[in-house]
């Protein structure tokens, strides 16, 4: 933000060197970055007056002048084109100084005496991309005015200097000589003047109206209606704060709507009144692929989440970037109506990015502006017209705004500002420093009640006024203090402990881990069947690749599994526990825990008995697998649910070939998915101990007949049922079908353990208790002895 500390000088004093200047306001967090002295090299250069132009005799590109320079007339010969009798000019007279050091002396040019220089814009330090197209690639030629014989370089301005400050996103309210005003103020303990805003009307009523459809994106549009309007130049001085701020002058009326914006940090926009027939101004969003011209005569293709201003027809301007060509200001102009409004930051940060569209007004608007300068900024451009007799101002204005916005109120404990600023400030002292800033402050116990000035967009919380208070203070003020702070214990949470031991566990029964990202591609989850559309979707992904948060890990499983085959690699068992989202009415995170194997040897009940050391090293207990179909990643006969304690835990099976199609894997896969909440919860974390059994224990082997629907845990759990707590131990051994059988038979033989902790067991104990087992399982599974 560059601004002229003459600009600055109307609003508040300022008496210090500029050194002193700029490490103050650095110091109170409103940091100078580097200032520009205007003309501090110009010495003698005066303003003059052509009274005479005749051709050089001795050279035809060369013309002789007669200049006014009040006490005298000087001749002095030049090259210049664009030069006439009785143009205003700046005059380098012999012996004077212009920037970089050259001093201008009396000579002679082809035979004839030259007793000075008529300068460019360019020679005075004046960049030529803000001057007139007359004065291009000339002589500055001068409006009138100016006195004769006056010091250019203080009727030109060219004295004093620029500062440029470098501001933060979240200080809006310094993009404004006002606002870098008040700043100031509060810096050097002073008041702000502010600018005169009042101007005459005439009786005539605006004859516009305004219709505002989506008020999210504008919350208040203002209108000021003028006539009699009369397009010339601006006067000097604000064209040169306009120059020195690094706009260009273009006219009074859009040179005036650009110093309010200078002044005030709310942008105005000037349009044609003649060129919109339907008087009224209609704001809303455009239609997808609309194209419209603005005025840098640039064609550009709109969409509909941009706003724009509209006659209710056709497009007028791009709301808060850029007016539109059909309704520029031109010479012909006798009728303008004033838009002042205020436009949602976040919307016109996305259509000045899409357009590739910056402008002075959008750099502000999409920071953040609030909506008191709407009318302030448009009485103030009304003041200008109305002073300089540019228009007549029609009565009333038309305004959209039907609500009320109050200043932001907050209470902040004195205590806890002390302790972040780390002095022992009263409670009286804070409120003085605040009201340097127009804060309102109320005491009341060891709190303090502020009302927030509705320019400060950027307070919220208590820490934002402890910086107010610290900065204007002075934080080289603050005392320092050595750093305290208590030890803590670092200890791991509760799942953290659990993941590490799974991780154990798994290593422990040949599992190596894996590592895939959570953003994933939405095909994979197409591959394994889950909805694409119930995935979280990244606003900024990197690619299609990385636009979704997964669902499973099984898709990012797989996908390595494919990557070891197709590098040869003929056996691989791993493991991933990692992150899991579900797009629910907002996006919940949990993890998950999936291992998978293939090879040679490898088979459903190979990975099983991974999984059950795997459970049984974490004190899963009271375990169950239970056959399903309802998993469509797993074949539907090779597949079961894990169950423990009643409550499922996770699925085992073959992954089906439908899937592995999809995802180029030849082979079979074995996989198993856990819960891994579930796991946390039904885990024992202390383990028990179960004491060696001190007396011998007797095996007995049998071998039955079932059905072949019966499932070996049913026959199990009979046997458990009816074991009168003998039997400590059931191993399955043989599962026969054969020609021996029936066809809807098979032999299963089991060895069965019987113990007792307290005695020897007895031949006839054991006998009655596998009696009454076998009765159990005749009756219940229909169950017999297989006779060999």
């Amino acid at each position: 933000m560059k601004a002229p500390l003459k600009w600055l000088r109307d609003y508040v004093d300022i008496d210090m060197s500029l050194d002193e200047f700029s490490d103050a306001m650095t110091m109170s967090g409103t940091k100078v970055e580097g200032f520009e002295l205007i003309g501090e090299e110009i010495k003698d250069i005066v303003i003059g007056k052509i009274i005479k132009i005749i051709p050089h005799p001795n050279a035809d590109k060369l013309i002789i002048t007669n200049v006014d320079i009040s006490d005298k007339i000087i001749q002095i010969v030049t090259g210049a084109k664009n030069v006439k009798e009785g143009d205003i000019v700046p005059v380098a007279i012999d012996g004077s100084y212009l920037p970089g050091g050259q001093q201008i002396k009396t000579g002679k040019l082809r035979g004839e005496i030259s007793e000075g220089m008529l300068c460019s814009a360019k020679e005075l330090g004046i960049d030529e991309k803000y001057v007139n197209e007359n004065s291009k690639d000339g002589i500055y030629i001068l409006e009138e005015g100016f006195e004769i014989g006056s010091d250019a370089r203080k009727a030109l301005m060219l004295e004093d200097a620029v500062v440029e400050f470098e501001l933060t996103s979240n200080r809006p309210d310094c993009q404004s000589i006002i606002g870098i005003a008040h700043e100031v103020a509060a810096t050097f303990d002073s008041s702000v003047k502010l600018p005169d805003k009042t101007f005459t009307h005439c009786d005539e009523s605006i004859e516009f109206n305004i219709k505002v459809e989506n008020e999210e994106f504008c919350p208040i549009y203002a209108l000021r209606q003028i006539k009699d309007v009369k397009i010339t130049s601006s006067p000097y001085f604000i064209q040169r704060r306009l120059i020195e701020s690094g706009v260009r002058p273009i006219n009074n009326i859009v040179d005036i709507t650009n110093y309010v914006m200078l002044e005030y940090g709310q942008p105005l926009h000037a349009f044609d009144a003649d060129k919109i027939a339907s008087k009224k101004i209609v704001v809303k969003n455009a239609v997808d692929k609309e194209i419209f011209t603005t005025l840098d005569d640039v064609k550009r293709t709109l969409d509909s989440s941009m706003l724009m201003i509209t006659d209710g027809y056709k497009n007028l301007a791009i709301a808060g970037v850029m007016g539109g060509l059909n309704s520029e200001i031109d010479k012909d102009t006798t009728t303008i109506i004033l838009e002042s409004a205020n436009f949602s930051a976040d919307n016109i940060r996305l259509t000045s990015k899409k357009l590739g569209l910056r402008t002075e007004a959008s750099s502000r608007f999409e920071k953040g502006i609030d909506l008191y300068r709407v009318e302030d900024a448009l009485d103030r451009a009304c003041h200008l017209i109305d002073h300089f007799g540019y228009g007549t101002v029609l009565d009333n204005k038309a305004d959209s705004f039907t609500g009320h916005a109050s200043p932001k109120q907050l209470s902040v404990s004195l205590d806890r500002i002390n302790m972040m600023i780390g002095e022992d400030f009263e409670a009286e002292t804070i409120c003085r420093l605040l009201s340097r800033l127009q804060f309102g402050c109320e005491i009341e116990g060891r709190n303090i009640n502020i009302q927030v000035p509705v320019h400060r967009l950027d307070i919220s919380m208590d820490a934002d006024i402890a910086e107010e208070v610290a900065r204007l203070y002075g934080y080289n003020n603050i005392k320092s203090q050595n750093i305290y702070g208590e030890l803590t214990l670092g200890t791991k949470s509760e799942e953290r402990i659990t993941e590490d031991i799974i991780k154990d566990a798994m290593m422990s029964n040949g599992i190596t881990e894996i590592l895939t990202y959570s953003f994933v591609s939405p095909s994979g989850m197409d591959k394994i069947q889950m909805s694409r559309e119930d995935a979280v979707k990244i606003i900024n992904p990197l690619g299609e690749e990385t636009s979704a948060l997964r669902r499973s890990l099984v898709p990012e499983m797989l996908e390595v599994i494919e990557r070891n085959i197709s590098k040869k690699v003929d056996f691989f068992s791993g493991f991933e526990i990692g992150n899991i989202f579900e797009n629910n009415i907002v996006p919940v995170q949990q993890r998950s825990i999936v291992a998978a194997c293939y090879g040679k040897d490898e088979d459903f009940f190979s990975m099983k008995s991974r999984l059950e050391g795997v459970l049984d090293f974490i004190s899963v207990e009271n375990r169950d697998y239970l056959p399903s179909d309802e998993n469509k990643i797993f074949h539907p006969t090779r597949c079961a649910r894990i169950v423990s304690s009643q409550k499922d835990i996770g699925f085992i099976g073959e992954i089906h070939p439908a899937v592995l199609e999809k995802f180029d894997i030849k082979k079979r896969v074995y996989l198993f998915e856990l819960d891994f909440k579930m796991i946390m919860q039904l885990r024992q974390k202390t383990p028990l101990y179960k004491p060696v059994a001190k007396y011998p224990s007797i095996k007995r082997d049998i071998a039955l007949v079932v059905n072949k629907e019966i499932y070996v845990r049913d026959i199990e759990n009979v046997i458990l049922e009816n074991a009168d707590s003998l039997v400590k131990n059931i191993e399955l051994f043989d599962i026969y079908t054969g020609d021996q059988l029936p066809n809807d038979k098979k032999s299963v033989a089991y060895s069965i353990t019987y113990t007792c902790d307290d005695r020897t067991l007895t031949d006839e104990e054991v006998n009655k208790t596998q009696k009454v087992i076998l009765e159990k399982l005749e009756q219940r599974l229909g169950a017999s002895l297989r006779q060999l």
